[in-house]
This record gives C-alpha cells, structure tokens and sequence, in this order.
C-alpha cells in the first residue's frame, strides 16, 4: 500500500508592493489575464560525498532522469483544451481568461537528464540560468528565448503592459524544480517577484523553486504561483495557511478550498472568492457575483440584507464551470468591526462535471471519501477591498468553511492511535462529535485545525494545533482525514438542506480572534467577538432543477424561526431589533439551551469551571432594546452553567402557554423590559 506523508508546507514569498490606486484583477506581480509561458528547469544536486537520495529511493523521479509526471505540468502553448494539469487548472478557473503554458529549459550537453548542480543541499537559480544561457538556450519544444517574455514587469496591482519589442529580454516566470534537495524540503517551496541574481547575463521578473523528492509538487507549485496573483503571505487561506504566515484571524488553522491553499485543503478547486477578486468570469455573464433566476435570467447574487428584504429563488448552476455563486453580507455587524460575508457555491464534482480538480485531495486513495455533489459554503472575514491602496493588506487565514456537518465542542479520546491509512500513518488522538456538544455558533468544524493547550500551561500557542484525522465512533475508528473533506461537507436534499438560524452550523457571522502567538488586538475591535443573529437562510428547494446538476435554493433574510432543538454558546450573544414583528420565533416544544461553550475563543485568561479549564466564558445573551421573542406553546429556553439571559429595556419575550424560561446551574435571567404569557 502507497503511503505518502502529508507535510504542512511552509512557503514563503517576498513582494514589494505600491501604494498607488491599485485594482486586485490586475494581479500582484503578474497580470491574470491573457497568456503567460513559464520556464521550466529541472535540476539535481551533485553532493560530494554522496547522493543524499539513492537512484532506487524513488518510483516517480530516479536520480539522472526527468521525473514520469515532467510533461504532465504544462502545456507547452495557449491550446484551446490543455490536458496538462497546471495549465488545465488556470484554464478551468479563469474561463479561458489566464491561460498559462510552459517548455523545459535543456541542458544541451546532456538533454535527457536535468540540470546538474554542486551543493551541500541548495540550489543557487542564478548560476544555474547563467550557465543554461552560456551554454546555449535550449527547450524541449525549441521554443525562442523571448516566447518566454511575452509581458514588462509591472508593479503591483497595476495594469500589466504587452511586452515591448524593444524592451531588453526578461523572462516573465523561471520556475526551478528540484529532485534531491535540502532547502525547500520536500514537497516545499518559495516564489519571488525580483529577478535572478545572474550578474546581469539573465534577467527574470519572477522566479519560483520547489523540492519534490518523487511526486509532482503540483500542491505547493500553484500554492506559490498564485502568491504572484493575489500577494503575500497575508492572504494565505483554505488550508495554505501555516505557522510563521503572521499574523491570523482565527485560533484555529482553516482548511477549505482556494487557489491559496496548499497542503491542508480540502477541494482541489479555486473558490468564488477566487474568481471575484481576480475578474474572472464566462464570458456571456454581466455580473461577477450572479446566477439565474427560475427563468434563466442572470441575477445579481451578492446581497446586503440590511439595505432590503431578501426572499430569492435562485438556481446553482455547476460552480466549476459556470461561476455561479451567492455571496451574502452578514448584518448587523458593527461598521467599526471585520465586515465578514457568506458565499454558497454548487459543486458538481468531477462525477458530473470532469473536473480533474473538483475533487477531495487524495481522493483516489482508498481511505479518502469523495466528494459529492451539493452545496458548499464557507465565510470571508475581511478582505473586501478590491480597489484602492490597502487592497493587499490585511490578517491571513480569513476564509473559514461552513461544512454541512457542523460545528461542535470536539471531545477528544484519551489514547494515541496508530493510523492504518493509505495516505499516511502517524500517531494522533482521535476526535469525538457528540450531539450534546453540538456548538454551531463558536464551536470547531472539522475542516479546522484545531486551537489546544497542549502543554496545559493555561495559553494557547500558534503551535498548539490539532488535525481532525481520525474519529472514534463508539468503539470504532474511522481514517478518513475528515479535515481534507468528508461526504457531509455538502449541503444536499436529504442532508443539512441548508444553513439557517436554527442550523449547524447557523447563518450567523463567526468570531474572530487576531493572534500572532499573542492577542495582536488585545481583544479588542475590529475583532468580531460578538455573535449577532439574523434572519438569514440559504435552503435548497429541489436538486436537478430546472436542468441535470441544478440547485434550487431559497434566499431570505426574514426567517427567524428556531424549528430544531438548538444549543448556543458564545461569550456574548445580541439579538438586534430588526425589521420583522419578531426577530426569534421558537417553534411549539422546541427547546433553546443556552451553555457555557468548551471550544477556545481566546488564548488566555482561563476560568475554572467544574474542574475543568476553559479559554472561553459562560454564555451571555442579550436581547436588545426593541427586539421581540415569541416562544410557542411548551417552548423552553434552558440555561445552563452560568449563562445570562439579559432581556435589556424596551426588549420583550411574549410566552404561549406552557413555554418557560428555565435557569440551572448557576445561571440567571436579567429582566429590564418585559415577560408576558399570551
């Protein structure tokens, strides 16, 4: 059995940026429109005393030969319909729009082996170019040097220039592959935007090198590619996200799919997000946030509750291949906190639409579960700009995903178990998903790395993470890598059909905690550390309709009905006063727990409650001046460990009968406004 160890690879990338008037679809430091040919060049190192990696180390790249994947990366031209995996990708994302190809620089004194190069461990990509060049410029496909120079080096987020004839020979992107080297490690690696030092012979406007020991380095190759797009390590996300990026928006790593995420992500596809900030679209759309309305006419999918009422049927067409996507502003949130945004894209996956990429990483693995087809969501914190100076600014690890399976209060087995998995086989102790802990407003979901005090010394480190790779079920275990995705990671008809108030994981925004190794922030704004409800529900009507792959879905943000027995836990909860009669019904024997959550909210400041530490304080609910809630007949809201119902002047619970406010364990209700039976 193939086992290949997952490596959370560390990237880094240096930019320079200005500070003029800038636009994100102008790209970092290369223009994503239009076509650009990268130059490849594979190398060895020669060791003095040695190869460190033996010729029969390896299956996919032997030592003195190219690698099998080498011809599989790019296409050597723009062709209408690239097979090779890189240039498909850019082709599938963009629409055609970016289309990147690329040839093999070759040795001519010895073309059926790659670059030799004399080291104790790293490459030096300057002399290698200069002695490439001296010897004489050679690629597999016989390409002209300057095919490789098709724009002028630009500055950041400006309008990218056609190359000038003139214009001295630079070439756009080196791309440096490495079969046995020490830095990067493998499966690792680094882009910069500056030139190759050459000493002036050879002049690039951007290079890149990886290290890969055996398999194509796909992963980490357009994990740093992309950095050339969208800029530094501040906008690592969707599972690219590592220690030493800086500074982070929240405790925990998130996983998720992007076109910055790397080792830790789950779909192999870019996201909506994506597709918006770089200004890419099908060519027969107006808008680049739209999908169609039940009669097939484009409709403006990015809505702001606040400015109107919502109730939309929208049809989901497939995301891949037509960027059909809905983004929601989240309300309520103060202006002078992160404006945060929920985005709904329809995965057909590669089973209906052929996507190579619409697929769970490690997917063909025997342990990995697909992909299915459904509904995918996740939430954007910050990161709205798209024009202006500070479009490349901001807090890494910004998009968090809503899998349909929910967010809990992870339990944890107290043994370390061995992983019989196809894909890796470390030591870890598995997780535990119990409903009783069910926590959809600040629990973790398991597309997270999970924020814990290892050390039990009463703060959480940027270190101090767990991987959700294996869950114990009752007495069994299950291998599945459930942070890389799981089946129930798609809304679907007859799982989760969508996200609402009552939900889990819920409509609401998600708290968020600036950390460095430190409170960046000291607690304080613009993070979000307040949880405010709404009225917003994303639900699917039907599947396969109006055509094959089609998602009906239901857009409101009038449904403040709580139909499901729901727990909530957060340090402050407020219910705003908002346009409707009531802005929190609770169904007939519906029961509403307000608890004291276990999930980490902050790295210190400890409370011993019962025994046991929590980074974290009881839940405290606010329903503010003006706000109405209507509890049906035998309705019930619990309180449990010390939570606080503040019912604030002016606010108002109307109790059918039989309904109850019940408060346990040390919990109280603050009552200012008004109780009244109906």
């Amino acid at each position: 059995m193939l086992r290949i160890f997952i490596i959370l690879v560390v990237s880094v990338f240096f930019s320079l940026h200005s500070f003029a008037q800038l636009q994100t679809d102008n790209g970092s430091d290369i223009n994503p429109h239009g076509h650009i040919r990268i130059l490849l060049v594979f190398v060895e190192i020669q060791y003095p005393d040695g190869d460190k990696y033996p010729p029969d180390a390896n299956s996919e790249w032997k030592a003195g030969e190219y690698p099998i994947w080498a011809n599989s990366l790019f296409e050597y031209s723009s062709g209408s319909d690239p097979n090779a995996m890189v240039s498909r990708f850019y082709r599938e994302s963009s629409f055609g729009d970016f289309q990147v190809s690329g040839d093999i620089l070759l040795d001519p004194v010895n073309p059926d082996r790659p670059f030799q190069f004399k080291s104790n461990g790293s490459i030096s990509p300057g002399d290698i170019i200069k002695e490439a060049w001296e010897k004489g410029f050679t690629t597999l496909h016989s390409l002209p040097a300057d095919s490789f120079d098709l724009w002028e080096k630009g500055k950041s987020g400006h309008l990218k220039e056609l190359k000038n004839p003139e214009s001295e020979l630079s070439f756009d992107h080196i791309m440096f592959i490495v079969r046995n080297c020490i830095y990067p490690s493998n499966l690792g690696g680094y882009a910069s935007p500056g030139t190759i030092r050459t000493g002036g012979v050879v002049k690039s406007d951007s290079y890149s090198v990886f290290a890969t020991r055996n398999i194509s380095p796909l992963h980490i190759l357009l994990h740093e590619f992309n950095h050339l797009l969208f800029g530094g390590n501040n906008q690592h996300c969707c599972g690219g996200n590592h220690i030493g990026s800086g500074p982070q928006m929240f405790l925990s790593f998130e996983g998720g799919w992007g076109m910055m995420g790397s080792a830790n992500k789950s779909l192999m596809t870019c996201n909506a997000y994506d597709r918006y900030r770089l200004g890419w679209k099908i060519p027969e759309k107006e808008f680049y946030i739209s999908a169609h309305d039940t009669l097939g006419k484009e409709l403006i999918t990015d809505f702001s509750p606040e400015d109107s009422v919502i109730d939309n049927l929208v049809v989901l067409r497939d995301f891949q291949t037509t960027g059909d996507a809905i983004r929601i502003q989240l309300p309520y949130i103060p202006e002078d906190e992160f404006p945060q945004y929920l985005w709904i894209e329809n995965h057909n996956t590669e089973a209906l639409n052929g996507s190579p990429f619409d697929v769970f990483q490690y997917q063909d693995r025997d342990c990995i579960e697909n992909a299915l087809p459904g509904l995918y969501a996740f939430i954007q914190v910050s990161h709205e700009q798209t024009e202006g100076k500070d479009i490349f600014k901001g807090y890494a690890d910004f998009i968090r995903p809503l899998p349909a399976s929910g967010n809990y209060d992870i339990q944890w087995g107290d043994t370390m178990v061995q992983n019989p998995w196809c894909v890796n086989n470390a030591v870890n102790y598995p997780f535990i998903r119990v409903q009783k802990f069910a926590n959809p407003l600040s629990g973790n979901n398991v597309a997270e790395f999970v924020a814990v005090d290892l050390n039990n010394d009463d703060f959480i480190g940027e270190k101090e993470k767990r991987d959700l790779n294996m869950e114990k079920i009752g007495s069994s275990y299950n291998f599945n890598l459930p942070y890389l995705g799981e089946e129930e990671f798609a809304y679907r008809l007859d799982y989760n059909m969508g996200i609402s108030i009552d939900g889990n994981p819920s409509s609401v925004n998600v708290l968020t905690f600036v950390n460095d190794d430190k409170d960046i922030l000291n607690g304080g704004k613009p993070n979000n550390r307040i949880i405010y409800l709404n009225g917003l529900s994303v639900e699917i009507v039907s599947e396969d309709c109006p055509s094959p792959g089609d998602v009906l879905v239901r857009v409101r943000s009038n449904n403040h009905l709580v139909e499901n027995d729901i727990r909530w836990c957060a340090p402050e909860i407020i219910l705003p006063n908002m346009p409707e009669e009531f802005d929190l019904v609770i169904e007939k024997r519906v029961t509403l727990t307000l608890d004291f959550g276990q999930t980490p909210t902050r790295i210190d400041s400890v409370i011993s409650y019962e025994g046991r530490k929590y980074f974290n304080s009881p839940t405290y609910f606010k329903v503010m001046p003006g706000a109405k809630i209507l509890m049906k007949k035998k309705s019930k809201i619990i309180l449990r460990n010390q939570s606080i119902l503040h019912i604030m002047p002016g606010a108002e619970i109307i109790m059918e009968d039989g309904a109850a406010i019940i408060p346990k364990e040390g919990s109280k209700v603050i009552n200012e406004g008004e109780v009244r039976e109906q």
